[in-house]
């Protein structure tokens, strides 16, 4: 292969710890701010119906919520003994290769970065356009352009700046969070106000009860609202202090998260009936509509700016993952290379803005995610009990957290246990997504087994990689961070 052609070092660039890689940006109040910004998205604002729909009443689903933060926190905790066990980005796709090898890690690879990730970040884009833009059309629907526009809009700012700066990306990760938590403190406060003023005539277990099957639904739409406590694991090599941070992190952020969400959803009770939040469409909007009167528009823009900082930590995820697995040979190499200025993985932020922008311009792009979101608890479920195998396998490895085996074990079970549910309640969609799986397979083999390429297609690629690199000034990273 041809001698890859090398950029000069940035001229302000110079000595050994300001080489051309990415830099330990995250200390721990960034770190906590990038688990609460991700997982507090838009749900907790706009649809927590689906637990009040399947546990029958309000007491059931306020235990369910609790019952919900509890169970994710163990999650979190397995997660964040491999956080500080394996120092090295690319979360449930590092740890599967380091458990399982890289067949089974390409295949979550294949899926995460081909429709899952940047899938989602356009998803939640459509939903920061809509609430950007409802002032503006008060009396009516927005047209689909506007909105589409907008969130194509949203889309590109994002992965822009986080192609120029990672601590300013952080410094976003921060003020959305804080402003969000400010946004369902509002909430909490009038709910708390209401309480002492006795508004307690919902906070009951009347209504059509449940069965096991429903509560179980209840459990996997409340515990949907969790996801994302893996998101620092994608980010490990630019945590400060992965070692001493990660447990700290993530049990501060669980445990805050879990009480703010049951403490919303007192207070959306204190102020609504069940009736009205089965069908608000957006229930912390209609929460502002009546009781905070001027201040009404508060809530729109808490559910804009916390749609926006969720997709700060997506877009830090995504291209950290991407990052990654190119670096280790899964992904074309361009992607495992950092602008010789910013110190960014800028050609895989770029990589996905582009999938983002072409999700973005479908309004049903979300359907794409149901067929392939069974297997979010699969990969989960195989990625603990790596764990437990890595345990066996690699017992002299330094582990500066443990999390109790019972634990592990339990979580690992619970999380086969949602596998089953999810194909027995959307046996189709489990089946279409069986099939994208699938069509990783060739991929895996062409891009990651295929050694032996014939000359003339390595000159094309290696023609590509130069374009590549001269157009986004582009190296290896000089020194490793993990």
């Amino acid at each position: 292969m041809e001698q890859m052609e090398e950029f000069p070092q940035d001229p302000d660039v110079k000595g050994e710890n300001d080489a051309v890689a990415m830099k330990k940006e995250f200390r721990l109040f960034s770190s906590i701010c990038i688990i609460v910004g991700s997982i507090v998205g838009s749900g907790i604002f706009i649809s927590p119906k689906g637990v009040l729909y399947y546990s029958g009443s309000v007491g059931t689903a306020l235990i369910v919520w609790a019952a919900c933060g509890i169970i994710a926190l163990l999650g979190a905790l397995c997660y964040a003994e491999l956080g500080s066990s394996f120092p090295k980005s690319g979360a449930d796709y590092t740890y599967m290769n380091e458990a399982f090898g890289p067949f089974v890690a390409y295949l979550e690879l294949w899926v995460s970065v081909i429709i899952v990730s940047p899938a989602t970040i356009a998803i939640v884009s459509q939903t920061f356009a809509v609430y950007v833009i409802v002032p503006f059309y008060p009396d009516c629907v927005p047209p689909s352009w506007v909105v589409i526009l907008v969130s194509e809009a949203c889309i590109i700012c994002v992965y822009t700046y986080n192609c120029v700066t990672v601590r300013g990306a952080a410094w976003v990760q921060n003020i959305c969070t804080v402003f969000k938590v400010l946004g369902l403190g509002i909430i909490i406060l009038v709910g708390v106000v209401r309480l002492c003023q006795g508004e307690t005539q919902y906070l009951n277990f009347e209504g059509p009860g449940t069965n096991v099957f429903r509560l179980s639904l209840a459990f996997f739409n409340g515990l949907y609202s969790y996801m994302g406590w893996s998101i620092l694991n994608a980010v490990t090599e630019e945590m400060n202090n992965p070692k001493r941070d990660f447990p700290i992190a993530v049990s501060f952020s669980m445990i805050t998260i879990t009480i703010i969400y049951v403490m919303a959803n007192i207070s959306y009770f204190t102020v609504m009936s069940p009736m009205e939040v089965l069908q608000s469409p957006a229930v912390a909007v209609t929460f502002g509509d009546q009781v905070l009167g001027n201040f009404a528009w508060l809530m729109p823009v808490t559910v804009a700016l916390s749609t926006f900082g969720s997709n700060n930590g997506s877009v830090l995820g995504f291209s950290r993952l991407v990052f990654v697995a190119a670096r280790d040979g899964m992904l074309p190499d361009l992607l495992s290379m950092v602008n010789i200025r910013y110190n960014t993985p800028m050609p895989a932020i770029i990589s996905g803005m582009i999938l983002s922008i072409i999700y973005g311009l479908y309004p049903d792009v979300g359907v794409l995610v149901n067929y392939t979101g069974f297997a979010y608890w699969l990969f989960v479920g195989i990625v603990v009990t790596g764990l437990l195998w890595l345990r066996y396998k690699q017992p002299n490895r330094e582990r500066p957290f443990k999390v109790p085996i019972g634990i592990a074990i339990f979580f690992a079970l619970f999380c086969y246990f949602l596998v089953f549910l999810s194909i027995f309640i959307a046996t189709m969609e489990a089946v279409i997504g069986t099939v994208i799986f699938l069509t990783g397979i060739p991929v895996y083999f062409y891009g990651v087994v295929w050694k032996s390429k014939p000359r003339w297609l390595k000159n094309i690629l290696d023609t590509g990689l130069r374009c590549g690199q001269k157009i986004m000034l582009v190296v290896r990273q000089e020194k490793k961070t993990y």
